[in-house]
């Protein structure tokens, strides 16, 4: 889905605020922007989501504004009552343009309500009046009133990650690998007393749905830098608890380190934009590609065992698998590397050898001409074909040839891709011809 990511600024000066205030203001209702949508508002940085709190009611209230705009409502959660309005662009191909979220308080007040969050600096409510304010002055924070019971402000300056207490951590275990996740997002530091907590609590995770810990954890591998971070939840046993299986060697750790300090190799920066497309392209609904290209060096040569675990879909299973067979059968070929073993290694990788290629290269030692040369050859013999496409197919053989439906017919079209490939052959008479050739052989032999 498109989206517009817009500055606080820019949303708060927006018709649709103007007429969210005035709507609660008619109805009597004080909002609240609250958690990660105040961090982030001091922090200037740029969204599509906001949160609101209310008292009471807020599915209602959600619904009923929601028709006010002639946007959609979406009901997330009864309990805490939780409701979602997505406004989208009058023009549809540029998709999602802002998404609100309003929760009811999940205790008898809005400080209660805070005190159960997650981490301190998503504990903090300025109330709808006041957040036009903040967003036009972000780094002033003296002219309005910040409701922060759990000092969250100083925490967000000092740049400290902090439990607001146990108690939130003991209520939603997967908080004990959120923290890491923030961490990572912000590169911020965890304290000292959270850091006991986590080590305290980890064995706490064994309760929580796999698919809550997978996205968190996830959630770390799409950041640039995740190696520190990934490395602390190592060293306080959360990276074992959540995955028992993962690999934990020096050498994964080391080619984890160097694909992150160079993802692609300055070799391929004739490529450069090619492969960076491929790198951040999304990988089903979890991730990009980057991202397992991370997971992989760490699965070692379990990644179907792994992605079982964390309940990953089968075509991400697929592509970690692949760049593990991919990346030994290229380590195989590299000391004696020929342009047929080249060509041989593109066609069966087709698909993923961009990855399996920037995988191996921080897996082991490869030299830049080797690199240039397998991506040369794709690019100057290998795409052109596929761009071409096949010069017969299946339908043409039986209609010219008057051949039957079956296992001829197939091993004819690999014979002649074959050829194409080699630079045999290139246009369809020559396709035909060499079929011809082929069957006058095979007869000959029958």
């Amino acid at each position: 889905m498109n989206t517009t990511i817009q500055t606080f600024q820019e949303l708060f000066g927006n018709p649709i605020m103007q007429a969210l205030g005035n709507f609660a203001n008619a109805r009597g209702v004080q909002l609240y922007l609250v958690g990660g949508s105040v961090r982030d508002l001091f922090l200037e940085r740029q969204t599509t989501d906001i949160d609101f709190a209310l008292a009471s009611d807020a599915i209602a209230f959600a619904k009923a504004f929601a028709a006010r705009i002639k946007a959609t409502c979406i009901v997330l959660e009864e309990a805490p009552a939780t409701a979602r309005v997505i406004v989208k662009q009058s023009d549809v191909s540029e998709g999602l343009w802002l998404s609100m979220d309003f929760a009811q308080f999940r205790a008898a007040s809005l400080i209660e309500d805070l005190r159960l969050r997650d981490l301190t600096i998503n504990a903090m409510a300025v109330t709808f009046e006041n957040a036009g304010t903040v967003a036009k002055q972000p780094c002033d924070p003296d002219g309005f009133h910040v409701i922060d019971p759990c000092g969250g402000m100083n925490d967000l300056a000092e740049g400290l990650l902090r439990f607001p207490s146990e108690k939130v951590v003991q209520a939603d275990p997967v908080r004990l690998l959120r923290i890491y996740r923030f961490a990572a997002q912000l590169d911020f530091e965890i304290s000292e007393d959270a850091i006991t907590s986590v080590v305290k609590h980890r064995l706490l995770l064994s309760n929580v749905a796999m698919e809550r810990c997978r996205d968190e954890l996830v959630k770390i591998f799409r950041v640039k830098n995740a190696y520190p971070y990934l490395r602390q939840l190592e060293a306080v046993g959360l990276l074992s608890q959540t995955v028992p299986s993962i690999r934990e060697t020096d050498r994964s750790w080391h080619s984890l380190e160097v694909f992150e300090k160079s993802p692609i190799p300055s070799a391929l920066d004739a490529y450069w934009c090619t492969f960076n497309d491929y790198l951040y392209a999304a990988l089903g609904t979890e991730a990009d590609r980057c991202s397992f290209i991370k997971l992989s060096f760490l699965c070692g040569d379990n990644p179907s065992g792994i992605g079982k675990h964390l309940r990953l879909s089968r075509k991400t299973v697929l592509f970690m698998a692949n760049l593990l067979s991919g990346s030994m059968a290229l380590k195989r070929i590299i000391p004696q590397l020929t342009h047929e073993q080249i060509m041989r290694f593109l066609r069966k990788y087709v698909s993923e050898w961009w990855g399996i290629l920037l995988y191996a290269a921080a897996s082991y030692t490869i030299g830049s001409t080797v690199l240039k040369q397998i991506a040369d050859t794709y690019y100057e013999q290998i795409l052109p074909i596929r761009k071409q496409g096949r010069l017969i197919t299946g339908r043409d053989l039986i209609q010219t040839f008057h051949l039957k439906e079956g296992k001829q017919i197939g091993n004819l079209l690999k014979a002649i891709e074959d050829r194409q490939f080699a630079g045999e052959i290139r246009t369809r008479e020559e396709a035909f011809a060499a079929v011809a050739v082929l069957i006058q052989q095979s007869d000959r032999l029958l």
